[in-house]
């Protein structure tokens, strides 16, 4: 079951502001996770092969990634989301970057037939935990790539900090996710029929995924609780910053604000010749 649901994502998405493609060029603080995450990507993708694959972000709503993915790494795109505000929102950040991709409206339980196995990559990112059977949710994610493509998936960490500040601060927010730490992530993936390649929890702190969606400012607590927020957001910079100038802190369960899970479909095809030499 989803436990958020399309009409608490067009209401996110309706009442929020259409955001920039994500640049990694940009050396400020305030685009450090990006870039963090785009070490990753650099690490993961060899660019002299992107060009000639496919990629797909599953819940794609008012996706900031797709160009990115387009411009830095040649991938043909495409976003799939069940959320009609979200989609419109993804395909205006493609035309504002000059970006061809296709951008579909469908569950992803019940998408267009010829999508199955169109994909080298599917990623998505925060999806996953809003479903009760995640294995389920990530079954469905690898209908959608070829055997022996890749599965990139990226949650927020509800099992440390950031969770109990979700659940004090806006408990209805946090009660649309799955507590899932990293052992369960992996595992979901495994039972999904995916190989585990990597799991683990990513960044040493960003207060910045704590979500206030529906808290008002206008009233005094949700003013008190949004200064909060803006507070630890600024400690989540500084903390940055030395990370920036010196060395990297260690990720972990506690303070960590995402866990990433890099899986690969397997391919039949190559376990049926081994197991015939």
């Amino acid at each position: 079951m989803d436990k958020a649901g399309q009409e608490f994502w067009n209401s996110l998405w309706r009442s929020s502001e259409t955001p920039p493609a994500v640049d990694p060029t940009d050396d400020t603080l305030r685009n450090w996770v990006n870039q963090q995450f785009h070490q990753l990507f650099v690490q993961l993708f060899d660019k002299s092969c992107t060009p000639d694959m496919a990629l797909l972000e599953v819940g794609c709503g008012k996706s900031a990634w797709l160009p990115y993915f387009a411009k830095e790494f040649s991938f043909k795109i495409s976003g799939l989301d069940y959320s009609p505000i979200g989609c419109e929102m993804a395909r205006i950040v493609l035309r504002a970057s000059n970006v061809d991709g296709e951008i579909v409206q469908a569950d992803l339980f019940s998408p267009p037939s010829y999508l199955e196995g169109a994909f080298d990559v599917v990623v998505s990112f925060g999806l996953v935990e809003h479903f009760d059977d995640t294995s389920n949710c990530v079954s469905a994610l690898a209908w959608f790539v070829k055997p022996g493509g890749i599965v990139i998936t990226s949650i927020p960490n509800m099992v440390g900090w950031n969770g109990v500040l979700q659940k004090t601060l806006n408990r209805p927010v946090y009660d649309i996710h799955q507590l899932i730490d990293r052992r369960l992530l992996k595992d979901a993936h495994a039972r999904a029929g995916l190989d585990v390649l990597e799991c683990d929890y990513s960044l040493f702190t960003n207060f910045g995924v704590v979500n206030l969606a529906g808290v008002s400012p206008r009233t005094p607590l949700g003013f008190m609780k949004k200064a909060f927020i803006a507070i630890l957001a600024r400690l989540s910079m500084a903390i940055w910053l030395v990370e920036k100038t010196t060395v990297l802190f260690p990720v972990n369960r506690l303070t960590s604000p995402y866990i990433n899970c890099l899986a690969r479909k397997p391919d039949q095809r190559v376990h049926s010749q081994k197991s015939h030499e």
